[in-house]
């Protein structure tokens, strides 16, 4: 309880640097000064460092667009300028039109949000039979326990009519990492069930629900499900506002696969402003913050939690002064978005762009701006400043959280220093522990990251002590989970190494590399790709972080490949030499080969048509890759590097080395 008492404190502390103020008074429309800075910022966006080369903005206040405009270059060869129809990828963004979807099912009668997903669409299935517990709900909120993402084909120069298919036979080769509702890290594989949800009880497929239920209602006209095959009106993304990309297509659908423009996403949040679509209690039940099934045993009064496809339903410091914002991220490999919408003032704010750019950080001050401007948000007394804790001694009993701990970030071995009353995190950097931070002990279990940032403190959670991380205005979330250490060594047939994909394909825009370690003190566990998994047999692994998203435990195929998720990959040891002037083949049992050069000369060879080349150097960084710079021979000096050559439907390559 003293514990607790002390966090509130600092949360309200906090608030008060914002609450004892007064209002600024109301300024007349039509808001300078949020347009002033909204100008600032895609001016910024486009000519400061990074890669950001197109870029839209759109303000709605109570329920009329009051600003948009477009910055920078959509075709940058071409001299074309952006414009407020000019269409983006809006990556995630695509989640809340998902749930806007499923509640429009709702009130159709065809389903309810707690009804058991199994027994809508008996087609939806897992290897691990909890999944039955799985509830529409938990597609929507994060809670499902799915594994995270089906990546494969996922980003494509192409839209795919098997993705969904191919993920949903994926999923029934799949464990839970968590039981259903318990925790909520992120996930797209429950939308993309969510899009078979939707396909299955519409009876039409999901690009025409969008199209009709939504899209045309809403007057949506620049938006849809991928980019136009012949659109002249897009933003092209560029590698340092130079190389143009290829067109990117998010097979992801219900998780990213949308379309569409700052000016429509403020069209879209009128459907939350006005009952045009969803009746009042469907709005407010997307409104509402999902909680899963942790936070009722949390000693936090606010936990950082999901709404119905949201990032979050409040936001500080405006809820603690009464504004509800909602908040949806986007990113794609090309694009970032972000969308913030303020139902109590009809207000929304979009920012779309082509590159990357912090999404938050990038548009919160468009929205103080507007709040300012409008008189709903009072400024903040500068005099006040939070109290500065005193460092105390370490609690007797703290050792006993020192161990090995997994999150997002990767790896952590955590200590405590007893001379410095802190708690140390070393993380695993392949190969050894080394060390990343520090937290002081602030009394009674706290432990603080950096002056007023965030803090530490460890709480049971179904038996097992997390480490919560505190954020201002008294937020919290799971960011560490323990790894049991002590579990005895199992024999098995893994080795450490680097892994290519096999089964890439020619018009897949990303490419996977996996790297494999083992950690003495973990002999029961296996490292890869920032993760660590428990090896269960011989050639089986399972997962042991129920809070980390996107996992694919491990395992061995009859051939010794390493199978990650759909991903059938061969050691770097194992790939074979080049032989010059022999011809190599790929197909739909082997969509890319790899050959190691391992004579000194030059590499020549024809792309042929529907194939697709990739150079990696010895130490695998990307030297050429035919998607990308559209070249149709590759003549290269090449000594010791790797190369794919990917195809489908018997696909011939004539690769040679020249002196």
């Amino acid at each position: 309880m003293k514990a607790m008492y002390r966090l509130c404190v600092i949360g309200m502390v906090l608030i008060v640097l914002v609450s004892c103020s007064s209002t600024r008074p109301i300024q007349e429309q039509p808001f300078e000064n949020t347009k002033e800075i909204a100008q600032e910022i895609g001016n910024s966006l486009v000519t400061g460092p990074g890669d950001v080369s197109a870029v839209s903005i759109a303000i709605m206040h109570e329920g009329r667009i009051i600003y948009s405009e477009g910055f920078g270059k959509r075709d940058i060869a071409l001299n074309l300028p952006v414009e407020t129809d000019t269409r983006f990828n809006i990556g995630s963004i695509s989640k809340i039109f998902t749930a806007t979807s499923i509640l429009m099912l709702q009130e159709d009668g065809l389903l309810n949000l707690d009804d058991k997903v199994v027994d809508l669409f008996p087609a939806f299935s897992m290897a691990d039979q909890r999944y039955a517990a799985i509830t529409v709900r938990m597609l929507l909120d994060h809670t499902s326990g799915m594994p995270g993402t089906n990546m494969r084909d996922g980003f494509s120069t192409r839209l795919s009519s098997e993705y969904l298919q191919q993920s949903l036979e994926e999923f029934s080769l799949s464990m839970l990492k968590h039981d259903p509702g318990a925790f909520s890290p992120y996930c797209n594989d429950g939308f993309t069930v969510a899009q078979a949800l939707v396909e299955h009880l519409s009876g039409i497929s999901f690009t025409r629900f969008l199209q009709e239920r939504i899209f045309e209602p809403l007057g949506m006209v620049d938006s849809s499900v991928g980019f136009y095959p012949q659109d002249e009106n897009m933003a092209y993304g560029y590698a340092e506002r130079e190389t143009m990309l290829p067109k990117e297509y998010v097979n992801i659908i219900a998780s990213g696969g949308i379309t569409s423009t700052a000016e429509d996403l403020c069209r879209y949040s009128n459907m939350i402003f006005d009952e045009n679509l969803l009746s009042e209690s469907s709005i407010n039940e997307f409104l509402a913050e999902q909680t899963p099934m942790y936070v009722e045993d949390s000693n936090f009064s606010k936990l950082l939690t999901f709404g119905l496809g949201w990032d979050f339903t409040s936001w500080e410091p405006y809820q603690s002064q009464g504004i509800q914002v909602l908040g949806k991220t986007g990113g794609t490999l090309e694009y970032t978005s972000m969308i913030l919408v303020l139902p109590q003032s009809k207000s929304t704010v979009a920012v779309l762009c082509a590159g990357h750019m912090d999404p938050l950080e990038t548009t919160l001050p468009i929205v103080d701006a507007l709040l300012a401007e409008s008189g709903q948000l009072p400024l903040k007394n500068k005099s006040d400043t939070p109290q500065i804790e005193d460092t105390c001694p370490l609690l007797p009993d703290s050792e006993r959280f020192s161990g090995f701990y997994g999150s997002l970030e990767g790896l952590f071995r955590i200590s405590f220093d007893n001379e410095d009353a802190a708690m140390q995190f070393e993380i695993y950097d392949g190969s050894n522990f080394v060390q990343d931070k520090s937290a002081r002990h602030i009394g009674n279990g706290i432990f603080e990251k950096t002056a007023q940032e965030s803090w530490y403190v460890f709480e049971t959670h179904f038996g097992v002590p997390m480490l919560m991380e505190l954020r201002p205005y008294n937020q919290a979330e799971i960011s560490l989970t323990p790894l049991d250490y002590q579990r005895p060594a199992i024999a098995h047939e893994f080795t450490a190494g680097n892994w290519l994909p096999t089964n890439m394909l020619p018009y897949e825009m990303y490419m996977p590399l996996y790297s494999t370690a083992f950690i003495e003190e973990l002999p029961c566990h296996i490292y890869i790709d920032n993760t660590v998994y428990a090896i269960t047999d011989s050639r089986q692994t399972s997962m042991v972080l129920p809070t980390v998203r996107d996992q694919s435990p491990p395992r061995l195929d009859e051939a010794g490949h390493l199978v990650v998720g759909p991903y059938v990959c061969v050691n770097l040891v194992d790939i074979p030499a080049l032989v010059s002037g022999q011809s190599i083949v790929a197909d739909s049992t082997a969509t890319s080969i790899w050959r190691k050069v391992t004579e000194q000369g030059t590499f020549v060879c024809t792309v042929p048509e529907g194939g697709r080349i990739i150079v990696l150097g010895p130490d695998l960084s990307e030297l050429e890759d035919t998607l990308f710079s559209g070249k149709e021979q590759i003549e290269m000096d090449i000594f010791g590097s790797y190369v794919a050559f990917i195809g489908e439907d018997d696909t011939v390559f004539e690769p040679n080395i020249t002196l």
